[in-house]
């Protein structure tokens, strides 16, 4: 089985877990607040940030030197996002790194000390999540926020990549010539899925904020029946 195929499979049970937090179901029902948005983008921001350096700190790894993609970095989207929400919506910074940030942080530092070819698992989970399902995220967050253009949503823009699907194409073909062993594989698709959960944490955290800015009676609204 090819490295891509087997990283989608494998991470399949995860990502619907993801899938199914309710603050990602409630930005689909349109029940997102600026506030809470905000700091979305600020945890993000904050992971993207180390994930990033540590991508350019090991560019010249065998393994990560294959899926090395700038264009790709998302950084400075996520700042031209949050400063757009900070000035359209009065929105705050939380100030503080938050806990389920944090354990993230910690996780892809750790990992890229000891091995740090695991980053492509990290970079497969954020930045093909960004490609494929952050481009129906986009189009929600605009229209709950009447944003126009890419006001707002600059993060899940990639000026410098002509065609999305073509490039995901290119991303997975790169993923399956990696010179891994059977052993480095299954160490890939056990750190792919730990990212999932890492996401899912955060999500979660998330959701705490969004009861607690929209009120439990909105935030009730936007639960799935039954």
């Amino acid at each position: 089985m090819s490295v891509a195929m087997m990283l989608r499979e494998g991470t399949a049970q995860k990502h619907e877990e993801t899938e199914k937090v309710p603050y990602i179901r409630a930005i689909f029902r349109g029940g997102l607040d600026a506030q809470t948005y905000t700091y979305q983008l600020e945890s993000l921001l904050a992971v993207y940030r180390v994930m990033e350096e540590l991508y350019r700190q090991n560019k010249d790894n065998p393994i990560l030197s294959k899926l090395y993609f700038p264009s790709l970095f998302r950084e400075k989207s996520l700042q031209e996002d949050i400063v757009t929400f900070q000035k359209k919506f009065g929105t705050k910074l939380r100030g503080e790194v938050s806990k389920a940030t944090q354990n993230y942080i910690n996780h892809i530092q750790t990992t890229a000390q000891s091995k740090p070819e695991l980053l492509v698992a990290q970079a497969y989970v954020r930045y093909l999540g960004d490609l494929s399902g952050g481009q129906a995220i986009k189009k929600v967050v605009a229209k709950t926020f009447g944003l126009e253009g890419n006001e707002g949503t600059a993060f899940y823009e990639f000026p410098e990549i002509e065609d999305l699907m073509a490039f995901k194409g290119i991303y997975r073909q790169n993923l399956d010539t990696l010179p891994l062993n059977d052993s480095q594989k299954a160490e890939l698709l056990e750190e792919a899925k730990t990212t999932f959960d890492l996401n899912k944490f955060l999500f979660i955290e998330l959701d705490s904020d969004l009861k607690e800015n929209i009120g439990m009676e909105r935030y009730q609204t936007l639960l799935p029946a039954g």
